[in-house]
């Protein structure tokens, strides 16, 4: 049975990612800051935690997010979201690496956003931060596929029907994004789900370094 290590499995992408590895009858193990379930370990990860545990695919579905533009986001908020979206991530995997816990020609997805490519008011650091993950995810297919033929990819879902957009976006907002995307309908966290478990199972031969849309076409169609 393969085995998958995933972080943020509490939120709807990562729980829907979740549940879709399992599906597949893959051993989930969820990286936590509070362990409560047989199948967690604690966060921060260090080589005593990682003893003897190996994994064919890391999923990073974790992150934050803080709304302001760049004159109203102070450089401790902007550190803060680059420590939670890109640090986190970057000595997650230098953990993992050193302590031999991804398996030969394994697979590393990690979620990023639309907003990676893109940008809208008020999402400076966001924005900024999730640029980043780009870099991230080029950098670490190099290295880790130099070091064990490892792909990496990363995973842009545009805009989500789930409670976070419900709460977040206006009406007239979803509205506006229903009718700039082909086929008028949101992407799902199934989307989203099913997209991680493509890139990061056996379904996965050869791709590598690349950062893929789930956004049912949004961010490729222009209305005029």
């Amino acid at each position: 049975m393969p085995n998958l290590l995933i972080f943020g499995s509490t939120g709807t992408l990562g729980g829907a990612i979740l549940e879709k590895y399992r599906s597949e009858k893959w051993d989930v193990t969820c990286a936590v800051r509070k362990v409560v379930n047989d199948c967690d370990i604690q966060l921060p990860l260090t080589a005593d935690v990682l003893a003897g545990k190996k994994f064919d695919a890391v999923v990073f579905a974790q992150g934050a997010n803080v709304n302001g533009s760049a004159m109203q986001t102070g450089t401790k908020e902007l550190n803060e979201l680059f420590e939670a979206n890109v640090t986190v991530i970057a000595e997650s995997i230098s953990t993992l690496m050193g302590a031999d816990s991804i398996n030969e020609a394994g697979k590393v997805v990690i979620l990023s956003s639309l907003w990676e490519q893109f940008t809208r008011q008020e999402k400076f650091a966001y924005s900024v931060t999730k640029a980043a993950v780009g870099g991230l995810v080029r950098s670490l297919a190099v290295d880790l596929g130099r070091q064990k033929k490892i792909l990496v990819n990363g995973i842009l879902p545009g805009i989500v029907n789930s409670p976070m957009v419900a709460r977040t976006l206006s009406p007239e907002q979803v509205a506006n994004v229903l009718g700039q995307t082909p086929g008028g309908e949101l992407a799902s966290p199934v989307d989203v789900a099913n997209s991680v478990y493509m890139f990061g199972s056996n379904l996965n031969t050869g791709i590598s370094g690349q950062s893929i849309f789930v956004d049912r076409g949004f961010s490729i169609a222009r209305t005029i």
